[in-house]
Parts: C-alpha cells; structure tokens; sequence
C-alpha cells in the first residue's frame, strides 16, 4: 500500500510538470479581445421599509468538525450550500456537503456529500490528500461547485477543481482549473464568483505557495482560464471578494494574512477588474480571518469580518458610504468573552449573498461544529441599533 501511494504522488508530480509547460500558452491562446462587465444584480425589495432578521442552523452533518460554508441561488428559486466536514480541515476523511432549501416552505433539505477526496482523486488522477474551500456559482444554465484539490501538504500544496450539475443534484466528474504555471500548484478558492455581460466568470483566487498574493481569474463556462489579473501588494494579502458598486467599478476585500495584527484591506478597479489600484488599508482591525462584502440598497458596502486582532471570537460588520474609506462602528453579530477555552469558540469565514427577492443570507462557521445561516434586508442594516450612522 505505501508503494502504490508513493507511486500516485510520483505520477501526479509528472503530470502536474507536464501541465505546467502547457499552461502559459493555453492562457496565452485565450487572451480576451473585449472588456466585459460585471452584470449587476436586481435590486429587489426596494420598497420594503420594515427590518427583517432571522437565524438558523443548517443540518447537521454528523462530521466532528466544519467549517467554510458557501451559498447561491437555483433558477428554480431554491437556495443551495455547500461546505466542509471531517475531523479536521486538510484531514483526509474530509468531504464537501451540500444541503437545499425550497424557496416555498423554507426547509432545508438533508445534507449529501458532495466530492470526497477519493472521488476527486480518481477523476483527476491525481494524488489528493483533502478537499476543501467550495465555492458555488448558479445562474440560469445551471450550479458550478469550485474547490481546493490539496494534492501534497497543507493548503500551499493545493490546486483548484470544479463540477458542473443543470439541476444541484446530478453533478459532472470533478476536472482541474489550470491557474498557475507552477506546476498548477499553491492555488486557491474562497471568494464569490461574478457574471460577466460575455457568459464569463470573474473567478476570485489567492495562491499561498512560498509567497502569498491574490488575483482574479476570468474564466469560460467549461473552466478554461482566459487571463489572470493580480491585485498587487508586497504583503500577505489573500481571499480577495469582489464587490461591483457598477458594471466597471469594484472594490476587492482582501484578508490580512500574517502573525501580527493588521487591518481589512481594500484595492479599486474602474474596469471591471482588469487592473488593480494600489492596496490601501481601513480601520477594520483583523488578523488573518476571511473578510466578504456586499453592496447595500443605497449603494454602501457593507463588510462582515472577524473584529478582532488576535482570534475569531467576534464577527462583525461595518458599512461604508464612501467606498471603503470612513466606516461606521462595527455592529457584532457573534461576540464571545466566555473565558472557556475547552470550547472552540470561533465565529468565521462568512460567505454573504443576496437572493432574487433583495434579502441577504450569510453563513458561516460557528464553533467548527455547526453553520450558522442568517436572512436580513437592507431596513435592519439601515436601522439606528445597527449600521444606520456610519461615521468618519
């Protein structure tokens, strides 16, 4: 058993070198001769002025530990989840779940696994240690689920699959995102992707192998990359999410990746994510959490992210009017002081997104044990108790 395992990694060693000579054309031959834009979702729900918060576990899946929980909507209307479970993350007995629930009775379905690390490494043939990080992408032609293969290693060893499925329930065999010339190797998901107005995806995706840093990746509807647009920094800077104020104008939510404390840091794009400003820091305080955002009813942004310079017992959010520059005080939605430390109490990683009907869901891991999901609207944010006065 050892030599047919040593005899896998040496064959995905040799497979992922003969990739990587092949990469740099494949992305060359696909460079884009149009500039699209971010397709800007509807802005529902205007009208209603009443504030609306609930709060809900998803199922449970039975697994000792889970974590990074992603969310999108049907064409039928029905919300879908994906995350992962196992007895710890990078482990190999990992597997990414995936639970529904019906846009009429609001249940959420039972939770199916989803990709186990056997699965992927049979489709791949490849040596896969775990799998990790799913991100889901819907639209009307169907649900794609995004993926970190870690192939040897940590998550620095890790490279990014994908799956299709029409209907969220009969689902393609996994198959690679070639995204970096190194072997295909030190990259990875976390971010939301977006549509572009050419049927492209606007891929979010970091790569942690000896230096860390983030990009976009613009890629087609079979997972081919286009181009690769880094978002330039000398510093730590990884999980970028993508917030488009305007068909051309984003901003890119990075997190502070390193030992010290730092702060939630921000990068503009003017069209559509081709290029990058310089990264400028905000009064956010983090250290090495992931951040995520959205844009609110009249146009603020709205971050949700770990307040806190040493752990991930406070997760909060803050708005911005002016585009990331001045925030309003941080509005918590899970803050523990409970002195217990035989508890994991970490409140982390939140995936947001605002379905048809303008509400916002957000959901993220509660204590590694279960995925917390909230529903708001645009009034509760707005309301004085909450993020109504943002402040200079």
């Amino acid at each position: 058993m050892p030599q047919d395992r040593s005899r896998r990694l040496f064959t995905s060693i040799a497979a992922l070198a003969l990739v990587a000579a092949a990469v740099p054309a494949v992305v060359r031959s696909h460079r884009p001769t149009s500039s699209p834009q971010f397709v800007m979702p509807a802005r529902a729900g205007a009208s209603d002025t009443r504030p609306a918060y609930s709060s809900e576990f998803l199922p449970a899946t039975g697994a000792e530990s889970v974590h990074a929980a992603t969310l999108s909507q049907l064409a039928n209307g029905d919300l879908i989840a994906a995350w992962y479970g196992g007895s710890d993350e990078a482990a190999g007995d990992v597997m990414i779940y995936s639970a529904r629930c019906d846009h009429d009775s609001g249940r959420w379905s039972s939770p199916a696994v989803l990709e186990t690390r056997a699965h992927t490494e049979k489709a791949l043939g490849l040596h896969v240690k775990s799998v990790g990080n799913p991100v889901l992408f819907a639209d009307s032609h169907g649900v794609t689920l995004f993926y970190v293969s870690i192939l040897f290693g940590g998550w620095s060893g890790s490279s990014i699959s994908m799956k299709t499925s029409a209907d969220g329930v009969h689902w393609s065999p996994p198959r690679s995102v070639y995204t970096s010339p190194f072997m295909n190797v030190g990259m990875l998901v976390r971010g939301r992707p977006l549509r572009y107005s050419d049927g492209t995806v606007a891929l979010p995706i970091y790569h942690e192998l000896l230096r860390k840093w983030s990009a976009v990746a613009r890629i087609d509807e079979s997972g081919h990359v286009i181009d690769i647009v880094r978002i330039a920094d000398s510093r730590p800077l990884i999980q970028p999410w993508i917030v488009p104020f305007t068909g051309k104008r984003a901003v890119a939510l990075l997190r502070w990746s390193a030992p010290l404390p730092g702060c939630v840091t921000l990068a503009d794009s003017g069209d559509a994510g081709r290029n990058w400003s310089q990264t400028f820091g905000t009064r956010l305080v983090q250290r090495d959490s992931a951040v995520a955002g959205a844009l609110l009813r009249d146009g603020s942004l709205l971050a949700i992210y770990n307040n806190s310079a040493w752990d991930r017992r406070d997760l909060s959010m803050a708005r911005s009017t002016d585009g990331g520059i001045h925030w309003s005080r941080p509005h918590p939605l899970e803050r523990d002081t409970n002195p217990d430390q035989s508890v994991r109490r970490e409140y982390s990683y939140p995936y947001v997104f605002q379905t048809a009907d303008g509400l916002y869901h957000v959901v993220y891991t509660w204590q590694r044990t279960r995925i917390r999901h909230l529903t708001f609207n645009d009034s509760w944010v707005f309301h004085d108790a909450v993020l109504g006065k943002p402040s200079a």
